[in-house]
């Protein structure tokens, strides 16, 4: 039976090769001293720069000297430096590439761009000092720059095993390892690359498509690897489309960026999925052109700052062919995001891929700055969300300007009011005076206005898509006869796991289970609304100090027994509270428990605004002794290694060394995601992380994230006629007849004196006063609900409707002028009352959350649904209720307890030092004090209920336990 090998691998990639135009060359015909095929590079600058040439003759370079002269450039530039803009000898330019150009507009650039010479070296013999050769490398003008080790599968070698041999085998001191911009590994099932080879210290990310495979159908698997593909090989598509002429020009010139960072230069080459998705929007862009909508899907761990940096610098230069005459698609491309923080970040990323910085523009100073922008031609302009609405009062005459905008987590910058003052920014204003206004024509051009803008294109990224974005965003496909929605581009949660660029943070996912027991203070047997009574008592007692000092000791010496070891002894924790009055108390009994017990060590606290309790204000600057802005460059410093927040650092706080989360907070879903993905990010010796779970189910935390797991699909769209029948509730409480809410309308579009608009609300407000408490109720929750979904419904309605919009215009400003009656608390004091008698924290289980990618979501309905009924119940039986369910527990017998101090001691005992110590009874003391102090947090972690019985004599049993094990371990006895 025929026997298939690497050379086999070789053989079909070398003809898929030449058969895409690629030159085949031989070893030979590499000069090992020069780094360059010399027969190529000199037919390539002979076609195309005859003229320099020349001229160089005349200023006495030979040829031999020419070429050692551009090897020396090249050495000392950096190929891609080099090839990205030119070499210059005796004051000659030479430019070693031609990129496509953007258009046909000139015909010598074409010219010279189609005499770029591609060719291919197998067994590449490379070096001067031995007989090493690679098994492929591919050239651009006689200049290698992609090296390749192929491996197959079928000789029990795979892709790892090229990796393992640019690691061990190829030596990275010598030139074309130092001249390559890119070098791969791969077999017939997986791709690998790296940009730069340091021996065992190279580091080869995958290259893989990913079971994704970008968009696709709903329900198909996620993951890393490559999908099947008929009658080819998995990888077929790395020779196939990545080394594809157009695509090896495209990334050196367009996407493979040197960086630097620390005074270090680096190469940054994209991943597939980076590469992907751009090349998918300006294809897709090109052919539908301006207009459209796409929805990208991208984890954290995707590279997502240099994938927005990457497509904004390409739609810079995005041409198509409008009227016979090939132009710029887009006059600006508006990076918009919805964070301060990650708004620096992407500023720094996209500035730092261009060699022009003129063509970028960081919006700081609002809308005249950005009106400045686009009048000078700023290619490319970031703002964040917040400036927006202050951007678009200026901006009125863009009626020729065509816009690309890349939103950034779609989900938070896109809601109602920010998403129609960005279609404001960017639409065709024409204003008139108030007499010739038509009102018709007006509520029109309202609606028109918050709709997308025909004149701008969105690219929407984001982790965690909620159902609004999905709908405004997505791609809309009929399954099965149904109507749903799905990203345009994919790239999973799953796949970045198993990719290794972020960890899985549900793997030893730890949950606790709190039980109270509490007893009434009073005689009185009172009756209270059951369910507002119930949730007073639950926020009662997890909010009670003492919930809180045995949670935070539990955390605490969680950490030193299990944490503080991580990451080379640099691993932090972040404590998540459920309020920023939990977030004080902790933070307060942390301090002082970490002062007496490990005062090397210290814990921050971020809140916002200031919090007074039991008489006494705290902020957190008064707390944490500097300002909010100094909080995370001081959180770096190795002696502070808690930070305690509330509603602050949950989302977009991106601190690799953050370890483990201790969770104090219901979450769900999105939140959950967020939340939890702070401790995913990768770094050098960061393994895994931890989290300790006081409030949340593993089926929880599963159900939120398995949605964002894969692919994230809305299951429907959203039901249009639901905001009708809202309207039409909304006209049955008589607040406003169809004449009034039409004469409203027209004194606000005319802009009438603020006297008469007053005066037509402050009619409706006295209907609305003279209604009962439950319709007054009804109606305020029904005009929220409608303000909320016509705000949304407006950009994706396929009609415009001005009776909707009317009412909108209406509710916007009656809903400023009333407000739902206060319910009568009919819990109230109910706290006052009960006392909290006992807790107990039991530790509830330790396991890996599995997921399953199921991404379905339902679009969100406006209902506004009316009062709930009161149910009364007693104070006992409240009491009752409330201890059957959270103080039903049984804690073990005195037999768990024996069998716990006979495993401690067993440990303690097979300590090989302390063994090897026992014949000096003073030193081995001291060694057994030490031991049983780490061992013993964990016997008093799993035995804390019975701990708890024994209230203050827990140091007196601490101290007789150590007692007896060492006198055991010293005589030899057993148990």
């Amino acid at each position: 039976m025929r026997g298939y090998t690497e050379k086999d691998l070789e053989s079909f990639i070398e003809s898929a090769l030449l058969e895409n135009g690629y030159i085949k060359r031989e070893s030979k015909d590499y000069d090992k001293s020069l780094c360059i095929d010399i027969e190529l590079f000199k037919r390539f600058l002979q076609s195309t720069q005859a003229k320099a040439l020349q001229e160089l003759g005349k200023r006495n370079i030979k040829e031999q000297e020419l070429l050692k002269r551009v090897a020396s450039q090249i050495q000392d530039k950096g190929i891609l430096k080099a090839l990205q803009s030119h070499i210059e000898i005796m004051g000659v330019k030479l430019f070693l590439a031609y990129p496509k150009p953007n258009s046909s507009a000139n015909p010598q650039a074409i010219e010279d761009y189609k005499k770029n010479i591609f060719s291919i070296t197998r067994q590449l013999y490379y070096s001067e000092k031995n007989n090493n050769s690679l098994d492929m490398v591919i050239f651009l003008n006689g200049l290698p720059l992609i090296t390749m080790e192929l491996k197959n599968p079928f000789t029990y070698q795979n892709a790892h095993n090229a990796t393992k041999q640019y690691k061990t085998d190829r030596d990275p001191r010598e030139r074309i390892f130092k001249q390559s911009v890119v070098y791969f590994a791969l077999d017939s099932d997986e791709v690998y690359m790296s940009t730069k080879l340091e021996g065992m210290a190279t580091r080869f990310l995958p290259f893989n498509r990913g079971l994704n495979n970008g968009s696709g159908e709903i329900g198909r698997e996620c993951g890393s690897g490559n999908p099947l593909v008929a009658n080819k090989m998995k990888t077929s598509y790395f020779w196939e489309e990545i080394l594809q002429k157009d695509n090896v020009l495209n990334l050196l010139f367009n996407f493979a960026q040197i960086v630097k960072k620390d005074k270090a230069e680096s190469v940054i080459f994209p991943r597939f999925h980076q590469f992907d998705v751009v090349r998918k929007l300006l294809n897709d862009t090109k052919e539908k052109g301006v207009g459209q909508r796409y929805l990208i899907q991208h984890s954290a761990g995707s590279g997502k700052s240099n994938s927005i940096a990457w497509l904004a610098h390409n739609l810079v230069s995005l041409h198509r062919k409008q009227n016979d005459e090939e132009k710029p698609v887009f006059d600006s491309i508006l990076v918009v995001t919805d964070r301060k923080v990650l708004d620096r970040q992407i500023q720094e990323t996209i500035k730092s891929f261009t060699q022009d910085k003129n063509l970028v523009e960081s919006i700081t100073d609002g809308s005249r700055q950005l009106k400045a922008a686009i009048e000078d031609d700023k290619k490319i302009i970031i703002t964040t969300i917040q400036k927006f609405p202050y951007i678009a009062d200026e901006i009125t005459h863009l009626q020729n300007k065509t816009f690309a905008i890349i939103i950034d987590e779609a989900h938070s910058s896109q809601s109602g009011k920010n998403a129609q003052k960005m279609g404001e920014a960017i639409s065709n204003k024409n204003d008139k005076g108030a007499d010739e206004i038509d009102i018709e024509e007006e509520l029109i051009k309202i609606i028109e206005n918050k709709k997308f803008q025909k004149n701008a294109s969105y690219f929407a990224f984001t982790a965690t898509p909620k159902p609004k974005t999905l709908e405004m965003f997505g791609i809309p496909c009929e399954i099965n006869g149904e109507r749903k929605f799905i990203p345009f581009h994919l790239y999973s949660m799953k796949q970045a796991i198993e990719e290794g660029f972020i960890l899985d943070v549900l793997k030893g996912y730890i949950t606790y289970t709190s039980y109270y027991k509490i007893i009434s203070s009073i005689d009185d047997d009172k009756e209270y609304d059951k369910a507002k009574a119930n949730a007073k008592l639950k926020k009662y007692v997890t909010n009670h100090i003492a919930t809180i000092e045995k949670k935070a000791t539990i955390m605490i010496e969680h950490f030193f027994q299990n944490t503080c070891k991580k990451i080379g002894g640099k691993a932090k924790a972040m404590v998540v509270t459920s309020s920023r009055e939990n977030a004080v108390k902790y933070y307060l009994f942390f301090r002082e428990y970490l002062q007496e017990n490990y005062p090397q060590y210290k814990a921050l606290v971020a809140f916002s605004g200031d919090k007074e309790i039991d008489g006494e204000s705290y902020s957190e600057a008064g707390l944490n002794g500097f300002s909010e802005a100094m909080l995370k460059d001081e959180f770096k410093k190795d002696n502070y290694r808690f930070l305690i927040v509330a509603e602050k650092y949950q989302t977009g706080f991106d601190e690799p060394l953050l370890h483990t989360m201790y969770v104090d907070k219901a979450l769900e879903g999105i939140s959950a995601v967020q939340t939890l993905s702070r401790l995913n990010r990768i770094c050098k010796n960061k393994e895994d992380t931890c989290v300790l779970d006081f409030a949340n189910t593993h089926e929880e935390i599963r159900e939120s994230f398995s949605t964002f797991y894969g692919q994230t699909y809305l299951k429907e769209p959203s039901d249009i006629e639901k905001i009708f029948t809202l309207k039409s509730n909304l006209f049955e409480y008589g607040i406003y007849t169809q004449y009034e809410l039409d004469s409203f309308v027209e004194a606000i579009l005319q802009r009438q004196s603020e006297d008469g608009i007053h005066s037509k609300l402050d009619t409706m407000v006295k209907e609305y006063n003279a209604k009962s408490d439950d319709e007054k109720t009804e109606f305020y929750t029904k005009a929220k609900a409608y303000l909320r979904e016509y705000s949304f419904l407006a950009r994706i309605l396929p009609f415009n409707d001005t009776e909707l919009e009317k009412l909108y215009i209406l509710l916007k400003m009656l809903i400023t002028k009333i407000a739902p009656p206060r319910t009568e608390d009919l819990a109230k004091g109910i706290v006052n009352n009960v006392d909290l008698e006992s807790i107990r924290i039991i530790l509830t289980g330790t396991s890996d959350i599995s997921l399953s990618s199921n991404g379905e979501v339902t679009p969100a309905g406006a209902d506004g649904s009316g009062k709930k009924e009161v149910e009364f119940e007693s104070l006992s039986n409240i009491v009752k209720a409330f201890n059957d369910k959270f103080g039903n527990i049984d804690f073990g017998t005195d037999e768990k307890i024996a069998n716990s101090l006979v495993k401690l001691k067993d440990e303690i005992r097979e300590n090989q030092t302390l063994k090897d110590s026992l014949g000096d009874r003073q030193n081995s003391h001291k060694l057994f004090v030490d031991i049983f102090k780490s061992k013993y947090a964990n016997f008093y972690l799993e035995n804390l209920p019975f701990l708890e019985q024994l209230g203050d004599k827990q140091a007196e049993f601490k101290e007789r336990v150590s007692s007896v094990i060492f006198e055991m371990i010293c005589e030899g006895l057993n148990a």
